[in-house]
Parts: structure tokens; sequence; C-alpha cells
């Protein structure tokens, strides 16, 4: 028996990074089989942009961006929450002698058209995000 708990602590304990998806998003399949990192999760939808549990940016009824938010492919609303997060994340990570962890976490949803998958991409670029890790559903 105690060797079972120990391979189930052993086993939760090797994937710390925990995703809720937002309400009604369709998580893509995908075969891959690397184990997500930890990072700063970004949740995209058809709908809006959330991040740090706030709905930031809004869609139009077909999925695009609202136009007043992106400039040049820079959606501002979002480019300024991250800009917080990472002087937070570089003073926390300065105070504790490690490195700054520069990976965002990108929740996407499957019906999600490419052009504002690029311009979430620029604008976590901007803010000095340089890894990515995209979250998806593992096929069986």
């Amino acid at each position: 028996m105690s060797i079972l708990v120990v391979y189930l602590l052993k086993s939760y304990a090797s994937d710390p990074v925990v995703i809720n998806p937002t309400a009604g998003q369709k998580i893509p399949m995908s075969s891959a089989d690397a184990p997500i990192q930890d990072g700063i999760p970004i949740f995209v939808t058809t709908r809006g942009i959330t991040f740090d549990s706030k709905k930031i940016v809004t869609m139009t009824p077909d999925g695009d961006i609202d136009p007043s938010q992106v400039q040049n492919h820079l959606i501002g609303p979002l480019y300024d929450q991250l800009a917080e997060e990472v002087d937070k994340a570089k003073q926390l990570a300065e105070r504790q002698n490690k490195p700054w962890n520069s990976r965002v976490i990108l929740v996407g949803d499957q019906d999600l058209k490419f052009s504002v998958l690029v311009d979430v991409m620029y604008t976590t670029g901007r803010a000095e995000f340089s890894e990515y890790s995209f979250c998806v559903i593992k096929k069986s």
C-alpha cells in the first residue's frame, strides 16, 4: 500500500502546472507528449482574452480582436497587464536570486483564428516573454 501512495504522490508532484479552462472553451487535441512547463497562463477564446482571472480583451462576433484594442499586432490592454506582471515577476526573481521565468502558457480555443494567435504572441513577445507553451489535450 505504501508503494502505491508513493507512486501517486510522485505522479502528481511531477506535473505542478494546473490549467482550468474558461467556461465553454474547447482546448485543441494533439498527439504531443511533452509535459507543460510552468509559466503565466493566458486564456484566448473566440469571445475574449482572459489574464489573471480578468477578461481584458473582447472579440467581435466573428472571432477577431476588437479593432479598437489592437494596433500593428499589439493588443494594448493585454500588453499593459503583461508589463505589470513582468515587473512583479522580475522583482520577485531578483529577491530570490533566481532567473526570471519568461514563459507564457497559451490556452487557446480550437476555433481560434490564426491571426488572433499571431497578435497574442506578438504582444507577449513585446512584453519580454520569450518562451511559449501551448496547452493541448493529449489524444489517447
